[in-house]
């Protein structure tokens, strides 16, 4: 067996509740990466989703797939036995609703903002490393950047600008009260402008980027973990609030 299999079972162990994944040796590149997100989907079946960021304004853009069935509308209730670290970040996101256009062509961002709906998420946290904090940015990468799932509001019924949540104002409570409240921004782009950066790189990986999918694209109030039985509340701008609870 591969090296890459080998992380692809174990990873896929993990989420099915068994030991945790511990790197003894990191990851060769992005090659490897993408590689072992393949395999993980494969096994999981539908890809409901993507997240994308970079670490930086200066460092590559990355992307991860998202389980269809770990993609759920406001309000939700995560169980412990699906994310241990209870952790959550309030995005904005994108449900692609038509073919997307070429990158190449003339009128790609009009185009792009033409056959996509806005909505605020919560990306939910957890890891299937044993110490995601100490492992490499590729390792965390490999194991989907993170990723648990996506909690959905209500998309946006109402005309939009792609510049409207470059700047948003945020309000983020935990049983009522103000974890994070006032102006944001993402430090490497716009939630659009990383939509279309996506767009632009992913190519036919995992499938590629489709139609009834949601793309969430960075976090307005950074990574946050929760205490069991903590309910959550986030509001961005004009989009209908997102909700969701960590049972006890």
């Amino acid at each position: 067996m591969t090296q890459i299999a080998a992380i692809i079972d174990q990873l896929l162990a993990a989420r099915r509740g068994g030991l945790l994944l511990q790197p003894t040796e990191d990851l060769s590149g992005f090659d490897a990466v993408y590689a072992i997100q393949s395999g993980v989907m494969a096994k999981l079946g539908e890809v409901g989703g993507w997240k994308v960021g970079r670490w930086d304004a200066g460092s590559p853009l990355f992307y991860a797939p998202i389980s269809a069935d770990l993609i759920r509308p406001a309000p939700d209730t995560r169980q412990p036995e699906e994310c241990r670290l209870r952790g959550a970040e309030l995005e904005v996101a994108f449900r692609i609703d038509a073919k997307l256009p070429s990158p190449g062509s003339h009128d790609f961002l009009p185009a792009l903002a033409a056959c996509v709906t806005p909505m605020a998420v919560f990306e939910i946290v957890d890891s299937r490393l044993a110490d995601p904090k100490s492992a490499s940015k590729l390792w965390n990468l490999a194991d989907v950047q993170l990723n648990a799932g996506l909690v959905c509001g209500t998309p946006l019924e109402m005309s939009w600008q792609p510049e409207d949540f470059s700047h948003p104002q945020v309000q983020l409570t935990a049983d009522g009260a103000d974890v994070v409240a006032g102006p944001a921004m993402l430090n490497t782009s716009t939630p659009f402008g990383m939509l279309a950066d996506l767009v632009r790189s992913c190519g036919a990986h995992c499938g590629g980027v489709q139609p009834g999918q949601i793309v969430t694209t960075g976090s307005f109030t950074g990574l946050r973990f929760f205490a069991k039985g903590t309910q959550l509340t986030g509001c961005i701008a004009n989009l209908p609030p997102v909700s969701v609870s960590f049972a006890a």
